[in-house]
């Protein structure tokens, strides 16, 4: 179910970010492309569900040195399926050990809860001026 993105995948991942969630930190579909390049380039990008419903930017030496989940998303429509659980269920074994998630997303923060993630921290204005960031480590 979980498998490597790649460019071909890029249509299908941008349908995946354009929600409302990701608009309201300023993505578009132009941007979003361009975030999704560069996550090809320069990370290691998931996807799960055929057609693709969910992806996971995944840095392995993000954090401290330590696994980073720089993005995990979840199609409108396809949330609930078990797809985000799957791919986290692929990452905890490489070693994942660090996310951030909003500090007003609160089913985010009960997601990660459930796979043994705790707060570490905030980061106030970190994405945007008007948001707070939390850290979640997973000891």
């Amino acid at each position: 179910m979980v498998r490597p993105a790649t460019l071909k995948d890029l249509p299908w991942m941008v349908a995946v970010l354009d929600q409302p969630y990701f608009r309201a930190y300023g993505l578009t579909p132009e941007s979003a492309r361009r975030l999704l390049e560069r996550a090809l380039r320069e990370g290691e990008v998931y996807g799960a569900g055929e057609p693709l419903k969910a992806l996971a930017w995944y840095c392995p030496k993000g954090g401290f040195g330590q696994g980073y989940l720089r993005l995990l998303a979840v199609a409108e429509g396809a949330q609930g399926q078990g797809l985000g659980t799957a791919l986290m269920g692929f990452l905890l074994p490489q070693g994942l050990r660090f996310v951030l998630a909003e500090k007003e997303n609160t089913k985010a923060l009960a997601f990660y809860g459930r796979f043994g993630f705790q707060v570490a921290g905030e980061l106030p204005g970190f994405v945007r001026p008007e948001r707070t960031e939390v850290i979640l480590w997973r000891p």
